[in-house]
């Protein structure tokens, strides 16, 4: 054995001894940190997450648009405007509407343009309603609801004969910020 080889030896040794090189050390170091941050990240995020849900009842004022009442986590008033209304196949029909909702406590909730399909029942003009896809919140919203993403579901009974709506929602609203107002938790 040479005296050049030995102090590479020991250093093998002494880096096997501590687990590995540096760069191994560094490595291990820098994956921990990253699943750290990618972990409380995502356990801050999901803390502004909560999970809604109620009930809607609205009349059509007109032919193209209602008022109405919400009840539960985001009661309050709405009404919804009929943009657009199209033949689907066996019998169904698909509106594509816009929501304007606000919450009882004088928060804008601002939802996308969204479709909801219209599927006929054996009673003429009455229809088993359901947001197939969900509504997106818009992020435009006002009070806790400013910046504020999810989506929400509705499905109900719609009586185009009596010009009636009855829905029930649910699904998730993922707040912006902290707010004080906010302190409803998924878990109530």
């Amino acid at each position: 054995m040479s005296l050049m080889k030995l102090p590479r030896q020991a250093s093998e040794a002494i880096s096997k001894a501590n687990g590995g090189n540096m760069l191994t050390q560094f490595s291990k170091v820098a994956a921990v940190a990253v699943s750290v941050i990618l972990c409380c990240a995502g356990v801050r995020a999901e803390a502004n997450c909560h999970e809604v849900a109620g009930g809607i009842t609205t009349n059509f004022v007109d032919s193209s648009d209602t008022l109405g009442s919400a009840t539960g986590d985001l009661a309050g008033g709405l009404g919804v405007h009929v943009f657009n209304q199209e033949q689907g196949s066996g019998g169904t029909i698909r509106l594509t509407v816009q929501h304007h909702w606000v919450t009882v406590t004088g928060e804008t909730v601002s939802l996308d343009q969204a479709t909801v399909t219209l599927f006929p029942t054996p009673v003429p003009g009455l229809y088993a309603g359901s947001y197939l896809d969900g509504v997106n919140l818009s992020r435009s919203g006002t009070g806790r609801f400013a910046g504020a993403s999810g989506k929400i579901y509705a499905w109900g009974a719609v009586d185009l004969s009596k010009g009636e709506v009855v829905l029930r929602y649910s699904g998730n609203v993922c707040y912006a910020d902290r707010h004080p107002d906010n302190s409803k938790s998924s878990e109530s």
